[in-house]
């Protein structure tokens, strides 16, 4: 009897043992259910965090967002949905099975529009709602205007998050903002203009200096966490028509049209090579994914590391990140996820935008905009130059 209690007791650990790491194993899963009258889908996935793509449907009302949340991998993670309405705004507030901060998600007009969006234009009606759901103790995106001038820049350091960092190009050298720090580093003895050929590379800036007339032989490295300037002189200079390609696993690639050449520079050695040894593989990147070209193919034209392309279901060009896809309509900025478009902010006279990470980088006349669903559209730096000149003048890191 006892032998026969102790096999069950083993028995019992092996099949929650295996439980356990089925579990863990998990790295994504998609189910749907239903709360009251909303049609729930939930799809997870295990990146650097846990994420849930939600999708939540009622009589045609689509609302969608990325939670960033441990469940411990458990399934049907909302519990309830609260609704609340005022004019042509419907939001709702998912109560979930553990205690986590809450968000609400509205529609504008029967369309998703980011809660930083209806603050940005003051709405009324969404002002009454925030009125009624004051019990869920929402936390709102919020930036501030306070700023500081150092040199010749003006900073809002408050709204910069605390694991990035700005790198501006002055034509000498680059203004490094950071949230708690602002500092600057002289590079050059004289003005460059054109900086077409520089770069982040985990987390640190590189200059590759392209004024001299024998090509390019001199790359200059600015490491963040020890705050110092390294010059790098190569052993052969590559041609001055050359461009970077992208930085994948710290390293740099390049690509030299001169003299139809690619090469890497590998930033653990400080040194160039080129790759293609017997003239037929050349590199390229899509989205993370290796590509070879023969020589012909690969100098048909730039090939540029891009984690952006185009979307052939929505007939407009953008970019890809997280599973979503942006693009710019006007003054607009929208998000299309999970097949729903939702408004994300509205500022006039773009010049161009990018996504970095989870965040969205604008520039307008002379100032940088950050934007993200948390802290919503806030300023970073403004810079008179950047009326004038703007391309490939400021990069984003991370410490």
């Amino acid at each position: 009897m006892k032998k026969k209690a102790i096999l069950i007791i083993v028995v019992l650990l092996l099949l929650y043992g295996t439980y356990l790491l089925y579990k863990h194993s998990i790295k994504e899963y998609k189910l749907s259910y239903k709360i009251s009258k909303y049609k729930v889908e939930e799809h997870y996935y295990k990146t650097t965090n846990h994420e849930y793509d939600i999708k939540i449907e009622n009589n045609k009302k689509i609302y969608t967002y990325t939670l960033e949340n441990n469940f411990n991998k458990k399934k049907k993670i909302i519990k309830d949905i609260k609704t609340v309405k005022k004019d042509n705004i419907s939001c709702i507030i998912p109560l979930y099975r553990k205690d986590i901060n809450l968000d609400v998600y509205c529609l504008l007009d029967n369309k998703q529009v980011s809660i930083d969006y209806l603050l940005k234009t003051n709405n009324d009606s969404f002002k009454s709602i925030q009125n009624k759901i004051k019990k869920y103790k929402i936390k709102y995106p919020s930036s501030t205007d306070t700023k500081e001038t150092y040199q010749k820049v003006t900073t809002y350091n408050n709204n910069i998050e605390d694991n990035q960092v700005y790198y501006i190009w002055d034509y000498k050298g680059i203004y490094i903002i950071e949230k708690d720090n602002n500092n600057y580093q002289e590079i050059l003895s004289y003005d460059l203009y054109d900086n077409i050929m520089s770069c982040i590379v985990n987390g640190n800036y590189l200059l590759w200096e392209n004024t001299s007339v024998k090509g390019i032989d001199t790359v200059y490295y600015y490491n963040h966490k020890n705050k110092k300037l390294k010059k790098i002189k190569l052993e052969k200079p590559i041609s001055k028509d050359s461009y970077i390609n992208g930085v994948i696993n710290n390293k740099v690639y390049i690509t030299d049209r001169k003299k139809k050449r690619e090469y890497v520079f590998d930033m653990n050695t400080l040194k160039i090579t080129p790759i293609d040894s017997d003239g037929t593989k050349y590199i390229s990147y899509l989205n993370n994914n290796k590509k070879e070209y023969s020589k012909s193919d690969f100098f048909m034209n730039d090939q540029l590391f891009i984690k952006q392309e185009h979307n052939s279901k929505i007939d407009k060009d953008g970019w890809f990140s997280n599973r979503n896809f942006y693009y710019q309509e006007e003054n607009k900025i929208v998000k299309v996820q999970n097949n729903n478009t939702v408004l994300l902010l509205e500022l006039n006279n773009i010049k161009e935008w990018q996504i970095v990470g989870k965040e969205i980088i604008l520039l307008r006349e002379d100032t940088i905009y950050a934007y993200n669903e948390k802290k919503g559209l806030r300023k970073i730096v403004e810079e008179k130059e950047l009326n004038y000149n703007y391309e490939n003048i400021y990069k984003i890191g991370e410490k």
